[in-house]
């Protein structure tokens, strides 16, 4: 059977057509629900945030072709790690819904990408690196990638010498006909950089591009705002965010503040205490992290009060609605965690 024949995802198909001035473009008939997945802010991978390849990433995790780099959480894709060529079959093979063969092809490539390796083979994709040999932990460089390319999509040889970087290249006829087919991805006026490693997130790229999927950039992990350890509190979402010093999200989740209050602006946390009170009614709270003044009292972050005789003034689950006078309401556990994380001195960003 051609290769163009297998289906390139259970649910996705890629066809090839050939337009004016031999340019290529790969045409997807994807169902409509691949691009209507539900990210969440951020997206999938909370090491790719900001990358141009991000919404790539995004397109071939939502069809199964990654599923990250850090099993078992797999919250990380590590984009900027380096390809070998093992890793790459696997990528493939996953893209192209190519079909598991009985045949071992190569005798040096033992582990879990050695069935990947073989389909790939099957189905003329690959042909080694020598007698018997498929150089699984070699890294795979542009140009051998483009040889994959044009192979498993079969795409038709161009006249035009495209880049001046890859002569005498023996995959040079392979790289003119992935630019032919638009899909020439990372490359620069007439540089394809032939012999530069293939990072991981470029791969991603490469491998959207080939199926036509479109990118899905995911929703912002956060608001865009300060630098370093820093919490951020929007007030119309009534939502909290906690930043660490590398600008990684720590955890956000939904509070319980006054609509408008604090006034939006720059704080930062002055005074924290364990056990506090309301000075009325016998109102208690716990955790308290003080970060602004009102007019009579400071407002903090704290865990939901309570009355006197230890009944909450609100559920957790009307967490995200205006309830307070002025203090910003959270979980007993977020707001033990809070007061945990934020030394004296984090910078506090209130949004409208």
């Amino acid at each position: 059977m051609s290769r163009a024949l297998f289906t390139r995802r259970r649910f996705l198909t890629v066809t090839v057509a050939v337009v004016a001035l031999a340019s290529a473009y790969l045409v997807p008939l994807s169902d409509a629900a691949v691009a209507q997945v539900a990210l969440p802010p951020g997206g999938t991978f909370v090491d790719d945030d900001g990358l141009a390849e991000e919404g790539y990433i995004e397109a071939i995790a939502a069809i199964g072709v990654t599923l990250g780099c850090n099993p078992p959480t797999n919250d990380r894709f590590c984009p900027g790690r380096t390809l070998a060529r093992s890793d790459m079959a696997t990528f493939l093979v996953r893209a192209l819904d190519l079909p598991a063969t009985a045949v071992d092809f190569f005798h040096d490539d033992g582990g879990v990408h050695e069935p990947s390796i073989n389909a790939l083979a099957e189905a003329g994709i690959t042909i080694g690196c020598g007698p018997g040999r498929y150089c699984p932990a070699s890294q795979i460089t542009r140009q051998q990638l483009a040889t994959f390319l044009v192979r498993a999509l079969e795409l038709p040889a161009s006249s035009i010498d495209f880049f001046s970087d890859d002569d005498g290249s023996v995959h040079e006829e392979a790289i003119n006909a992935l630019r032919a087919a638009g899909l020439s991805y990372g490359a620069s006026g007439s540089s394809f950089f032939p012999r530069q490693e293939v990072l991981r997130s470029e791969l991603a790229a490469f491998v959207s591009l080939a199926l036509g999927l479109q990118p899905m950039p995911p929703p912002q992990r956060y608001p865009n705002v300060g630098e370093g350890q820093r919490i951020i509190y929007e007030n119309a979402d009534q939502r909290v965010w906690l930043i660490d010093a590398d600008g990684l999200l720590v955890d956000t989740y939904l509070v319980s503040g006054r609509e408008g209050v604090p006034a939006p602006g720059t704080y930062s946390v002055f005074s924290k205490s364990v056990f506090t009170s309301a000075g009325h009614g016998g109102i208690t709270m716990e955790h308290m992290v003080r970060f602004a003044h009102g007019a009579t009292l400071s407002i903090g972050f704290h865990a939901i009060p309570r009355y006197r005789d230890g009944t909450p003034m609100q559920t957790e689950a009307e967490l995200g609605q205006f309830r307070s006078a002025g203090c910003v309401r959270q979980s007993d556990l977020k707001a033990a965690a809070l007061y945990a994380w934020a030394p004296i001195g984090t910078p506090v960003y209130v949004l409208p």
